[in-house]
This record gives structure tokens, C-alpha cells and sequence, in this order.
């Protein structure tokens, strides 16, 4: 596991390399850890799926602030988990808005920070054990839920969007439907489309916006309950209810 631990103070960059180091050797986890002390150093590191767990100070001193290298990752990386470091919670709604797993609160403790990576890992070994398994062509696939962007209908082909992927699958949308919507973040915003809203960076009155760039249209008739059921399901993933 590659781990990226962005700090302009070097002392709090150091022990928190050394929790990091300590914690997976006991859980018995290959990790290998890399201290940036600027931005800018993290930046031209940075490239999509190179770091599966990102620390980010939020008060960086003279250049971007954490909260910007976090916007600036999700813009590449929908995978890579984000925790801050900060001394202050006032940016925690900017926080959520950038999907960050936890904060840690400074001056760090050791119990927190096993407390944060237990919930780490159970949060990484629930989305890889989360997939629908399709046929395409004649082979089976497995998709984890968590790489679909959003799947629409054409020509008695359920069409799968994955990031840099599109697998077409032979069923009936009714059949195909059942395997997403029993899961909570995706939801179907027009005829034979579903949408996974942990996909979306904005929600327009016509439209959602995925992290893409795409633009899902959201059928008219049924515009204030997608939007509600939208506002309910983000209030739930911030206290925690999913």
C-alpha cells in the first residue's frame, strides 16, 4: 500500500510516518510511506492511483491549503482515501465536500489513530466485497458497485459506465435493476438510467453533474422526490448513517 503523509511541519510529518509504520507492521501489511512538506512537492508526485491513503494537513503555511490538494485529488482519483490533520474542526463540511474519511485532531494520539485506520480498513474490505457479477459477451465479470458511474439502456443492452470502461450486458432493465438499487447510493434519475450519486460533485434542477463531467438529465416528472431523496441520502453519509 503506497501512503502519502502531505505536512509542512516535519516533526508532525515524522510521527505520524512512524503510527503509520508501527500499525501496519502489526497488522502484519506491506505500506510504504512518503513525507511531502509542500504542495507542491505532493503535486508533482500525484497521479491517479499512485496513493491509496492520503494525510493531509489542512493548514499548510505560504501555498495551497489542505482542503485545496484534497479538491485537486478527487478532481483525478474517486478511490484514493483522504484524512485530514488539522488542529481546528471548522472545516469539516468542506471536509465532506471532498468525502475525507476522519479527521485527526492535533497534537495526534496513537489510540485515535488506530481507531481511524481500523476504520479504514473495514471501509476498504466493505467496497471490495461489493460487487454485481454480468455477463459480457460470454464471459462473466464481476464490477465492483463502487467503480460504477452510472448505467443506462440501449438496444436490450444494459450499458455499464466504468471510469476509462463501458460493459454492455444482455437483460432485461427490471432483472438488472435489482442488483443496484438495493444499494443505497444509487438511484434511477430517468427512464432506464441509474445513477450512483456517490459519483455526483453537483446537483443542477434539470441535471446531475458527475465527477466526469458528464450530465445526467433527471426525469421532470419526478424532479422534487429525486432531488429530496438526493438531500436525504448526502444528510445521511454526513452523520454517518451509511
Amino acid at each position: 500500500m503506497n501512503i502519502a503523509v502531505i505536512d509542512d511541519s516535519i516533526d508532525d510529518a515524522r510521527q505520524l510516518a512512524g503510527f503509520v509504520s508501527t500499525y501496519f507492521s502489526d497488522a502484519h501489511i506491506s505500506q510504504k510511506t512518503t513525507i511531502f512538506n509542500t504542495a507542491a512537492d505532493f503535486l508533482n508526485a500525484w497521479h491517479i492511483g499512485v496513493y491509496e491513503l492520503v494525510f493531509i494537513d489542512i493548514f499548510l503555511k505560504g501555498e495551497a491549503s489542505g482542503i485545496r490538494i484534497a479538491e485537486h485529488i478527487r478532481r483525478d482519483d474517486d478511490q484514493c482515501t483522504i484524512i485530514f490533520t488539522t488542529s481546528s474542526t471548522d472545516f469539516a463540511l468542506k471536509g465532506y465536500e471532498v468525502r475525507a474519511l476522519d479527521y485527526m485532531l492535533k497534537p495526534l494520539r496513537f489510540g485515535k489513530f488506530c481507531q481511524t485506520m481500523d476504520y479504514f480498513r473495514s471501509v476498504s474490505q466493505r467496497k471490495r466485497s461489493h460487487y454485481i457479477e454480468v455477463k459480457e459477451s460470454r464471459i462473466m465479470v464481476k464490477l465492483p458497485i463502487d467503480d460504477i458511474l452510472y448505467t443506462d439502456y440501449s438496444n436490450h443492452y444494459i450499458q455499464i459506465h466504468l471510469p476509462g470502461r463501458l460493459v454492455k450486458t444482455y437483460m432485461r432493465f427490471h432483472d438488472f435493476s435489482s442488483l443496484l438499487l438495493c444499494y443505497p447510493q444509487f438511484i434511477c434519475c430517468y427512464r432506464n438510467c441509474i445513477i450512483n450519486m456517490d459519483k455526483v460533485t453537483s446537483l443542477e434542477k434539470a441535471e446531475f453533474v458527475l465527477n466526469t463531467g458528464e450530465h445526467l438529465p433527471i426525469t421532470r416528472t419526478l424532479r422534487p422526490q429525486i432531488h429530496q431523496h438526493y438531500a436525504d441520502y448526502q444528510f445521511q453519509k454526513l452523520n454517518g448513517g451509511i
